[in-house]
């Protein structure tokens, strides 16, 4: 996993609680960063994670980072 990769599975956390908290300000800040390091990710970064970053799927990106998914498995919607 790439420095950025682990930053975003951090700041996706983030997100997470904030929303369940309810806390806008703190997902305003946590978006802004996915936003940024959703941009920093290589084109060598897996399909998946770029698939569910690109549709906003934050819960299952962040699934995806904390899981052992092969890194070049294909989207898999609608399934």
């Amino acid at each position: 996993m790439t420095t950025v990769e682990q930053e975003l599975r951090e700041v996706l956390g983030t997100f997470m609680r904030a929303a369940a908290e309810k806390n806008q300000a703190a997902v305003a800040a946590a978006l802004a960063r996915v936003t940024e390091l959703h941009q920093q990710l290589g084109s060598d970064a897996a399909p998946m994670l770029r698939h569910y970053l690109e549709r906003r799927s934050y819960q299952k990106a962040l699934d995806f980072l904390n899981s052992n998914h092969s890194e070049t498995e294909a989207p898999q919607c609608g399934q």
